[in-house]
């Protein structure tokens, strides 16, 4: 993982409220307009308030899982024209954690999924088929047998590929210019029970559909009351099958039983404790947790299973623990929490300390070539 010592890019306060005026309509982030100016970021990481989460390190690419190689290769990629700059983090989006170990990020503005295995020290993307690439990949989910699934909010469709990188097929076209969804963004798959549930923003619903693409059911409408719709953006599923849709521009985190039917909510507009603005990625934990990403905010809260709130870390910036228009955010076997930082242009990584577990220090780098 490499520390924090770069070139960060920043918005103007009024175009990050154009920014957000234009995701409630879900015009891409990548079409934005791009009046940005340039800041140096800190290279001492400033301190944490005192919480059971602890700073592990940052992926921008793929050097941070693979090392720089040695002079000859460089050189010979100088020389024959290979560019690693393809392989940096432009707009990073949706972020899983499959089976492998392997953290797939969906990066917008690079129109790829980027794959890290920092184990076998690897890096791979997938760009979708030659005659139908990927255009603006959103969210990425696997399944138990090792199948990526990512959504697409230009082509609103599923692209499906196997463990290994090889396309395998679209869910939910019509045709080359239809889709049975208006606007595909946030999306899960509950392995256990073959279910993939597809967020489609426009329509304000969610789908739920079997793995091979069978419709079996879309959950919610446009509104504001239970069970309704206003944007919603990202979902995760629950052990017990049941579904966490942030329900954006109703500024709460919605709970819906397996087949859709309304449990719970929580959440107002604000930027106070428990407060929403813009939320963005919903990851669950194996404690019952439920992290919410608020992008405008620029910070993670996390909650009980009840809608108390637990904790918050995160504050606008670009050093270590620090956000600029956060996104998706996963949380593997290992407690270890991934954020999409995207106008940071990277992944954070971040582990949660269980009740009397020691913490290290703030900002401690993870060993290179780990998570």
């Amino acid at each position: 993982m490499q520390a924090a010592g770069h070139n960060s890019q920043r918005i103007s306060e009024p175009n990050k409220n154009l920014y957000w005026l234009m995701l409630a309509s879900w015009m891409l982030a990548a079409l934005l307009p791009s009046s940005l100016r340039s800041q140096d970021a800190s290279t001492t990481p400033r301190p944490m308030p005192a919480q059971p989460i602890e700073w592990v390190g940052e992926i921008r690419s793929a050097k941070d899982v693979t090392g720089k190689g040695s002079w000859f290769k460089r050189l010979l990629k100088a020389v024959i024209g290979l560019d690693d700059r393809q392989k940096n983090l432009l707009l990073p989006h949706g972020v899983c954690v499959d089976r492998q170990g392997r953290l797939l990020v969906a990066d917008t503005k690079a129109r790829v999924v980027h794959i890290f295995d920092a184990a076998k020290r690897r890096y791979g993307r997938l760009e979708g088929p030659r005659s139908e690439p990927l255009a603006a990949p959103i969210a990425v989910a696997t399944d138990a047998e090792g199948r990526i699934y990512v959504s697409d909010a230009v082509h609103s469709r599923i692209f499906v590929f196997r463990r290994d990188g090889k396309f395998l097929r679209t869910v939910g076209g019509l045709g080359k210019q239809e889709s049975i969804f208006k606007r595909a963004t946030g999306l899960a798959v509950d392995s256990q029970r073959s279910r993939l549930y597809v967020v489609d923003t426009v329509a304000m619903y969610v789908v739920a559909l079997t793995l091979d693409g069978k419709v079996l059911r879309r959950i919610g409408q446009p509104g504001g009351g239970p069970g309704e719709f206003n944007y919603p953006t990202h979902i995760a599923v629950d052990r017990d099958g049941s579904l966490w849709v942030t329900d954006s521009l109703n500024f709460r985190v919605q709970h819906l039983d397996e087949q859709g039917n309304f449990l719970a909510a929580f959440g107002r507009l604000g930027d106070g404790a428990g407060e929403f603005d813009k939320a963005k990625g919903i990851a669950l934990d194996e404690h019952g947790q439920v992290y919410v990403v608020e992008g405008r905010n620029d910070r993670v809260q996390v909650f009980d299973s009840s809608g108390g709130l637990r904790f918050v870390f995160g504050v606008t910036g670009s050093g270590p623990g620090e956000f600029f228009l956060p996104t998706g955010i996963t949380v593997d076997r290992e407690n270890r929490i991934y954020v999409a930082d995207s106008y940071n242009r990277r992944v954070q990584i971040f582990r949660y300390r269980a009740e009397g577990a020691p913490l290290t220090p703030s900002g401690a780098s993870a060993p290179s070539g780990g998570h």
